[in-house]
């Protein structure tokens, strides 16, 4: 039988992580069909708003990986 163990991330950490992977993916939404568009426009989106997105995501990720609360 395989023990179970507690998780080590607090409730805290585990909602950073979610929130970090919900701006990821909403950046990576936003930023897919920009790529099989042709315009400037597309260009502007996936700078401005998609990369914004992903950027905040993985800085988001990467503060709740390292402050750590007990």
């Amino acid at each position: 039988m395989i023990p179970r163990h507690r998780s080590r991330l607090s409730g805290r950490q585990t909602g950073g992580l979610r929130w970090a992977a919900t701006f990821i993916a909403l950046g990576i939404v936003v930023e897919l069909p920009t790529l099989f568009w042709n315009h400037t426009v597309s260009f502007l989106l996936f700078l401005g708003p998609g990369t914004l997105l992903v950027g905040s995501g993985m800085v988001l990720y990467l503060w709740s990986v390292v402050t750590r609360s007990e």
